[in-house]
């Protein structure tokens, strides 16, 4: 005859498997209604769930910092939209060689300003020309500058171009009040055309620089013959 031992193997282990799952699913279902239906554990519910949203808010806060940070910087660096680069060296009255904060070196041409020749390949030395790039070393040599661009940034032969600043001055504007300059105009870089065209009016009024040569400067360019 089989043993009831032998017919039910679990009676060796009196409130066995099923019996203790059921013993679980009571005591979880008491400690529940003890913390949802009683006034302590309503309380006691509520302090473990803020001490999670506490540490969530904390973690996203930790997350968020670094990019306000960043997006600070960015804004301190932009400041204008201008550029910063320093001098290496000037090539005429109204071209340099800068080295931008990026290490890049680059060939910078003033906007929306032309001054006569000293150094153009097959062209002689026109007349103010070497004034306007002693004008232009003793401004700029060796300093740090502030470059603004306008719509277009380079011209057809890779050159930057640009608005100068040195100490919160345009360069452009003070070659054009010493009549070392005209206003050029190479669309789309019309950004300041207004001002700068005053600017030269008053220059050619007081017979400045260029202006004081009749009929030397003009929209078109400069003319040296007539200063023969």
């Amino acid at each position: 005859m089989t043993s009831p031992e032998q017919r039910n193997p679990q009676n060796g282990n009196p409130g066995g498997g099923p019996k203790r799952s059921l013993l679980s699913i009571i005591a979880t279902v008491a400690v529940l209604g003890l913390l949802l239906f009683t006034g302590p554990g309503r309380e006691l519910l509520g302090n473990l769930l803020d001490q999670g949203g506490t540490a969530t808010q904390s973690d996203n806060t930790a997350q968020d910092g670094p990019t306000q940070t960043a997006t600070q910087e960015e804004t301190a660096t932009s400041v204008d939209g201008r550029v910063k680069a320093s001098v290496e060296r000037t090539v005429d009255g109204d071209t340099f060689i800068a080295i931008l904060e990026d290490g890049s070196r680059e060939r910078v041409r003033m906007l929306l300003l032309d001054t006569p020749e000293t150094k153009k390949e097959g062209t002689p030395v026109q007349p103010f020309g070497p004034e306007a790039s002693e004008y232009t070393k003793k401004l700029l040599g060796g300093q740090q500058v502030e470059l603004e661009f306008d719509e277009e940034q380079r011209d057809q032969y890779g050159r930057m171009l640009a608005y100068v600043y040195l100490n919160g001055e345009m360069v452009n504007e003070k070659l054009l009040e010493q009549g070392l300059a005209r206003v050029v105009v190479y669309q789309p870089n019309d950004k300041y055309i207004d001002g700068f065209r005053e600017i030269q009016n008053r220059a050619k009024q007081q017979k400045l620089g260029v202006w004081s040569i009749e009929g030397y400067a003009d929209n078109r360019g400069f003319h040296p013959e007539v200063a023969e």
